[in-house]
């Protein structure tokens, strides 16, 4: 099931009508199993795969909490955790990949032809990889004085795992983002109701309306043929792209967030309206925020002090620069398995690495001027550049389409039309920080108006429309591939 389809509607209804025929203490063990049910509708195979990884590192984190601090029993179960996790996140992603690099040696070896696996990429694998690890991680580095986090019930720990709003794409959670309130249980009101719904409505505006209906056809068309059409498609194709994945991405997280306000439960913010970045560091802190802090904290640290370690602190800039450089690799590899991804992530590193600032540490995503308009601009255009490498299905591909941007072809006209939707896109990418900013402010003005209820309920109306019209119009979203 896809988020924004009818089918999707008349399940999340029926589970939200459920939930409030039966008392509290019983929603957590039916939410589980409407995730298992959700999971198991994509390919019920492949239901076995989560129940197994579920349960494993279930037995593996219990293990290593009856262990004994700082003892190699309990380090060894951490590594088991990470290692098998992690194995089977490289078996089902990436075993073809591997292969396919190494074929013509391989070939070379043994004189005759290979035929490559043929192996389903479990949905949501990257995802909920990340889940299991973090808080294996998390429970193995927590000081004394900590508080502890509720993993000794295999429900909990498995709804932890596979809660169906956020399963397939995320934002990735981190256990004390969720354990607790699955402890608390949920806990639903008016407010979060109200919340829940406009998250919802506006993610299925975002995908349906502006990703798959305005954005993906131009797109789709520009991207499948590269160099053919004259340069002006191909830049607009490419801001489309930029905007298209993000309005796709952010659309599923306001879903998710929606989702979870009406079931009573909340999930953390994933985006910040990157596009309105000043350099490459402040971008990975307004884009897929749930990614880049797991990046930060369980990859690059722990990178950046081993091999600091190993140096005794001797060339302390260039080891940090290098552990970026990896780090944004692997991230890139993460995002796809193919030698166009790791080169999207390298150049990711070596911008974050030579972009000039002079910021120190996080900086304030909500103070911008007008006078920051030519660093936004310009780092815009840097990290679209960047997207040619993302979006297309080759390195050649890539290649063609980076000579349509420079030259294109002698095909006329002009995309007017398309140039007017992005620039509506860029337009409303700026207002969402406008309503970020003053949201509590406006609801407070227009409380106490006669007029208020009726113009919410008109806008509900309109949204809920929207959402069954285009209901099983929209695409696969870009993220589910990762």
């Amino acid at each position: 099931m896809l988020f924004g389809t009818a089918q999707f509607a008349i399940f999340l209804a029926a589970l939200l009508l459920l939930l409030r025929l039966l008392p509290r203490r019983a929603w957590n063990g039916v939410l589980l199993g409407a995730s298992l049910v959700f999971y198991s509708l994509w390919i019920p195979a492949i239901l076995p795969l989560l129940l197994a990884d579920i349960g494993i590192n279930y037995v593996l984190l219990r293990r290593m909490l009856e262990a004994a601090p700082g003892s190699r029993s309990r380090r060894g179960y951490l590594i088991a955790c990470v290692v098998f996790t992690l194995g089977l996140l490289l078996y089902f992603k990436y075993a073809v990949f591997l292969l396919e690099s190494a074929l013509p040696v391989l070939q070379a070896l043994w004189g005759s032809s290979f035929e490559l696996p043929d192996i389903l990429l479990p949905l949501g694998i990257s995802f909920y990889s990340f889940q299991i690890i973090s808080l294996a991680v998390d429970c193995y580095s927590a000081e004394p004085g900590d508080p502890p986090l509720p993993v000794k019930h295999l429900g909990r720990y498995a709804l932890y795992i596979a809660f169906f709003p956020q399963l397939i794409a995320g934002p990735i959670l981190r256990g004390s983002q969720l354990l607790p309130q699955l402890e608390r249980g949920a806990d639903p009101n008016p407010e979060r109701n109200r919340r829940g719904v406009w998250l919802l409505a506006s993610g299925v505006a975002k995908k349906i309306v502006l990703a798959d209906f305005l954005l993906a056809p131009l797109v789709d068309s520009v991207f499948s043929a590269p160099g053919i059409g004259n340069a002006a498609f191909h830049w607009v194709a490419l801001y489309a792209f930029s905007f298209q994945i993000y309005f796709d991405f952010s659309g599923y997280t306001d879903m998710a967030r929606g989702i979870s306000c009406l079931i009573g439960f909340e999930l953390p913010e994933n985006f910040h309206e990157p596009y309105l970045s000043r350099s490459p560091q402040e971008f990975w802190q307004r884009w897929h925020m749930t990614l880049s802090s797991w990046i930060r904290l369980y990859l690059f640290l722990p990178l950046s002090r081993g091999l600091l370690r190993r140096s005794g602190g001797r060339g302390g800039r260039w080891l940090l620069a290098l552990a970026l450089v990896v780090t944004m690799s692997l991230c890139g590899l993460w995002h796809g398995a193919g030698w166009n991804f790791v080169l999207w992530g390298l150049l990711q590193g070596l911008l974050l690495v030579a972009w000039p600032t002079t910021r120190r540490g996080r900086v304030d995503r909500d103070r911008i001027s007008w006078g920051d308009a030519p660093s936004i601009l310009l780092f815009f255009h840097v990290y679209c550049l960047t997207l040619v490498l993302f979006r297309s299905a080759t390195l050649s591909n890539a290649i063609s389409f980076l000579g349509g941007l420079a030259f294109g072809s002698d095909l006329e006209g002009w995309p007017v039309l398309e140039a007017i939707v992005v620039a509506g896109c860029a337009l409303l990418h700026g207002a969402e920080r406008w309503l970020r900013r003053n949201r509590e402010v406006v609801l407070r003005g227009i409380g106490d108006r006669s007029w208020a209820v009726y113009a919410e309920a008109l806008g509900l109306g309109i949204a809920a429309g929207i959402a069954l019209l285009a209901a099983g119009a929209g695409g696969e979203f870009i993220y589910f591939q990762f």
